[in-house]
């Protein structure tokens, strides 16, 4: 055999073991985690606790790059820019379910490749404890009679605290006259002092008044009671199919290589099977799941459906 036949050889064997070669490698840079929201938020903080529990598992390479602005849109562009290498994640939320539907230029939710699903949030629908609706039944009966006459404090329209709402009115029969304030911990401080007649937010954002009484809980757009508030019936125990959660995860712009986002998937699983993660998630009031791969496109895929479909309800369009 000639020297030029086994160098051919050689290079074949190398084309060949080229991709294996690359991702037997990986992470061999710094792994970007872009974060469309601001530091200190709820999805910073899970993208931080999901970056310091995975590490043990990427040689340390995860880091987190805030990206803010636009509703979400510029840290969702920057998500997907660059090559589908692995190298740049970004974090998942509420908000990629919603904004294709209610935002001019969102990406849609097709344009990621979703790794995990780290925690959710079930809604909550509250009331001030001097309300004269004492059970959700009251108030529901109250709703039927009196469409738009219930006044409901939201964090802004198209939102997931609207929206939630709206699709409650509808599975009622009746409406609400929305108040959209900038952010949930304005809308329940203006339930709790009656300025408003009802308010919806993340469960875990109103454990804090709902402890110190400020506020009453009257029902839980959860699967099952919550553990927040167990005495809190859900709105499928009342009869009514609404479930609604905020979500928190993360994920890869499309077309990342199998092997890789099997290594990024199996440390994110590793990550929130740690009983510190969990323990850390449930202090913060949410629910930490493992959802990962499949079964995570499946579920951000679903939730879009929903929100689309009660936008459309809604008569929100993108803008």
């Amino acid at each position: 055999m000639t020297k030029k036949m086994i160098g051919i050889m050689a290079l074949c064997f190398i084309i060949a073991l080229g991709p294996g070669m690359a991702w037997s490698k990986y992470p061999e840079q710094k792994i970007r985690i872009v974060c469309p929201h601001a530091a200190g938020g709820g999805t910073d903080l899970m993208a931080r606790s999901l970056a310091r529990y995975a590490n043990p598992f990427l040689d340390g390479k995860l880091y987190v790059e805030n990206v803010t602005g636009g509703g979400g849109i510029i840290g969702a562009v920057e998500g997907l820019k660059g090559a589908p290498d692995g190298y740049t994640l970004i974090m998942l939320a509420t908000t990629n379910a919603i904004a294709p539907h209610t935002v001019k230029g969102h990406p849609p939710v097709e344009d990621f490749d979703p790794l995990a699903i780290a925690v959710i949030d079930p809604m909550i629908l509250a009331v001030s404890p001097e309300s004269p609706f004492k059970t959700a039944k009251d108030f529901i009966a109250y709703a039927k009679a009196n469409p738009k006459k219930i006044s409901g404090g939201t964090s802004g329209a198209g939102g997931p605290n609207h929206l939630v709402l709206a699709a409650f009115a509808t599975a009622i029969g009746s409406d609400f006259n929305y108040v959209p304030f900038k952010g949930s911990s304005p809308a329940l401080l203006a339930a709790a002092g009656r300025h408003v007649d009802m308010c919806s937010a993340g469960g875990s954002e109103g454990m804090t008044l709902s402890q110190a009484k400020k506020i009453r809980v009257l029902i839980s757009f959860s699967d099952k009671r919550s553990p927040l508030y167990p005495d809190t019936p859900t709105a499928k125990e009342l009869g009514y199919n609404v479930e609604v959660s905020r979500f928190n995860g993360i994920g890869t712009a499309n077309g990342v290589p199998k092997d890789i986002r099997k290594i990024l998937s199996d440390a994110f699983k590793k990550a929130m099977a740690n009983k510190d993660f969990k323990k850390l998630i449930e202090d913060t009031g949410q629910i930490p799941v493992l959802v990962s791969d499949e079964e995570a496109r499946a579920w951000i895929n679903q939730q879009s459906r929903f929100y689309k479909s009660v936008a459309d309800k809604a008569g929100l369009k993108p803008e």
